[in-house]
């Protein structure tokens, strides 16, 4: 597209006009406004000596033999292009009457000077400049790491304590506390940044487990000398670890623990019928050089196999991983510098920490806080919220060309950038977990 010089009417108007890469007319410009194609004042426009003057020198140049007399108009185009203008010169019209929310900002509006500010904070920074924190919003804080045991695996629960309020009375109150955690007193700082797409997603470990007739005469075997109690540590039997192993032993041999596993149900023949097959096989494959599983021998030769009584069993808790991803403009060079900060600030946050060539030093750790206002137990309850055990930034990534291609200002701030933040909970969710969290929200 080309448009032309402007041109001055006799009313002193400035006139522009368009041209598409055909050499075709396509719009036409008054006062910077796009004219209606479908208005007298267009048509008036279009058939002067203006219009076809700017259409001539698009066309041809200074090649004024060529010059012709009639405008040749692109109609389609005409009216297509007239929409996009209007409709843009309507958002530019609705930004400028909107003087609560300008273009750009150079410091914070006064919702987000308000925030409270953690002691001993470095810093507390936002994006955007002028965010409204009385609306959900995330919050992002920096600790430093801390190991004041070995295991930190532990559930939040409750501690009674005397009433602060009123300590002359003596009345004992009960107080949720969060889990152990690895989150130091020291506090790096915090981040402001819109709510993101929130998701959680619980899990815990279940796997099967198969025990065929032999495994499960060796349970029975070992409950019958409560050896199971005394090998775990448990020694509910009063007896040493080595005496509770001699009773394990002997209720193998005497045949007591299988008794009891006959009182299961499988029985003795079942049990040496078993211990048959699997001889058999070990023999055969022995012979001939090969491995002979027990169940490919009895589903050849009578069609069935062994029973592996399998169950779903638990296995362990599961540990939650949370990936966040921010669209950042820059809308002034102020909010360009606090993007910069920010990034900077996260960077620095997830990064060991050198101590000597034998040791490294763990990164600092985070807390993720979902919120709307800014005190200090202002978290939503329509959404989930995040392990009080703290968690660690394992990865981060920073598109500085989201578009594919590279647009900045003249300080080479990008205009447009996206952070890609993942995040993993230090410990497991426990069920004290879930039970010190508000009745009327969604939990952890």
């Amino acid at each position: 597209m080309a448009k032309s010089r402007v041109y001055t009417q006799d009313d002193d108007s400035k006139v522009s006009f368009e041209f598409g890469s055909n050499g075709k007319l396509i719009g036409i410009t008054k006062d910077g406004a796009s004219l209606d194609p479908t208005t007298q004042e267009f048509e008036d426009l279009q058939d002067g000596d203006d219009a076809l003057d700017a259409y001539n020198v698009n066309k041809f140049g200074g090649n004024i033999n060529s010059y012709e007399d009639i405008i040749d108009v692109d109609t389609d185009v005409l009216i297509a292009q007239h929409n996009r203008e209007e409709k843009k010169q309507n958002n530019a019209q609705f930004v400028d009457n909107n003087t609560e929310q300008p273009l750009a900002f150079t410091s914070p509006r006064d919702g987000f000077a308000g925030y409270t500010r953690p002691k001993r904070a470095s810093e507390v920074m936002a994006y955007p400049l002028d965010i409204d924190t009385n609306q959900d919003h995330m919050k992002i804080t920096r600790y430093e790491y801390r190991r004041p045991t070995v295991n930190q695996s532990k559930p939040a629960g409750k501690v009674r304590r005397i009433d602060l309020l009123s300590p002359q009375t003596g009345f004992i109150k009960e107080y949720n506390v969060a889990g152990d955690t690895v989150k130091g007193s020291k506090i790096g700082g915090s981040i402001i940044l819109p709510m993101p797409k929130a998701t959680d997603v619980n899990a815990v470990a279940w796997g099967k487990s198969e025990l065929n007739i032999q495994g499960l005469a060796a349970v029975g075997a070992a409950q019958k000398a409560a050896g199971l109690s005394g090998l775990l540590g448990l020694n509910i039997t009063g007896k040493s670890a080595e005496d509770t192993g001699k009773d394990f032993v002997a209720s193998l041999r005497n045949g007591e623990g299988m008794r009891r596993f006959q009182n299961t149900g499988a029985g003795i023949r079942g049990f040496g019928q078993a211990n048959a097959t699997n001889f058999i096989t070990k023999l055969a494959g022995g012979a001939f050089g090969t491995e002979l599983n027990p169940d490919t021998f009895l589903a050849r030769h009578g069609g069935r196999v062994l029973n592996p009584n399998a169950e779903m069993l638990f296995q362990g808790p599961a540990i939650r991983d949370f990936a966040f991803e921010f669209t950042m403009v820059a809308r002034s060079e102020e909010e360009g510098k606090e993007i910069r900060k920010i990034i900077r600030f996260l960077k620095l946050g997830m990064a060991p920490k050198f101590q000597s060539t034998t040791f490294i030093a763990n990164p600092d750790v985070f807390q993720l806080e979902y919120k709307r206002g800014t005190g200090d137990g202002e978290m939503l309850k329509t959404v989930n919220q995040f392990n009080p055990g703290g968690l660690a930034l394992t990865s981060m990534n920073v598109d500085y060309a989201p578009s594919g291609y590279w647009a900045a200002y003249q300080d080479s701030q990008p205009v447009v950038l996206k952070m890609g933040l993942n995040f993993t909970e230090l410990r497991p969710i426990f069920q004290g977990d879930q039970e010190v969290t508000p009745e009327d929200s969604v939990g952890l």
